[in-house]
């Protein structure tokens, strides 16, 4: 039950809030805002673990490797809400294990700069879509970035626990927090040209 709780905390602060934030301040009308605020989280949730197990995959074919076992989506018809998962095999060497570990988060890291440069220019006039894209290249990556050090921290043997046996703590906790960094940075410049562009560009189409 408590771990429940966390997880809701945490997408409420990671996902919610910041739609929430380019939704309220923007200035589009509610009759286009509300559709968005309840479809972004559901269509989230429903892509998160895909696109993680999925990176893990990808990762694992990289270096030579297979995946034997996975699953891309939690059993809801059993009244599961979480778990997903793909187990490699097929390498030897540390840095192959390392590679299918670390690759979605360097996924991650390509969608936050991506977001710096994309977001700068006139991407959409549908909030739906700014939503949606911001939700994909900042809010999915962001969620990597808390779920798992939590998760570490709380001695979950998860992609950190493996990669830290492979780097060591110093290597792990530095790109943890740089990565957290380049988040924060990448979800806030992200919304003030949003919300920005919203009110000078496209406001008065809605008037």
């Amino acid at each position: 039950m408590q771990n429940y709780l966390l997880y809701t905390c945490e997408i409420l602060l990671v996902v919610v809030m910041p739609l929430l934030v380019l939704y309220l301040k923007g200035n589009w009308p509610l009759r286009k805002v509300i559709p968005a605020l309840v479809i972004i989280p559901v269509l989230w949730y429903f892509t998160y673990a895909p696109l993680h197990e999925l990176s893990h995959a990808a990762g694992t074919y990289l270096v030579g490797g297979k995946v034997i076992e996975y699953r891309l989506i939690p059993r809801f018809w059993l009244g599961e809400f979480g778990g997903a998962w793909a187990i490699p095999s097929g390498y030897t060497q540390s840095w192959q294990q390392l590679t299918s570990s670390a690759f979605p988060y360097m996924i991650d890291i390509v969608c936050f700069v991506v977001a710096i440069f994309v977001f700068r220019r006139d991407f959409s006039r549908n909030p739906f879509f700014i939503g949606l894209a911001f939700m994909l290249l900042c809010l999915r990556p962001a969620c990597d970035f808390v779920f798992e050090p939590i998760g570490f921290l709380s001695g979950v043997r998860g992609d950190f626990y493996v990669i830290q046996q492979i780097v060591g703590p110093f290597a792990i906790w530095s790109f943890i927090l740089i990565s957290i960094g380049l988040a924060v940075y990448s979800i806030s410049s992200t919304l003030n040209h949003l919300v920005s562009f919203s009110k000078h560009q496209i406001g008065q189409n809605y008037q």
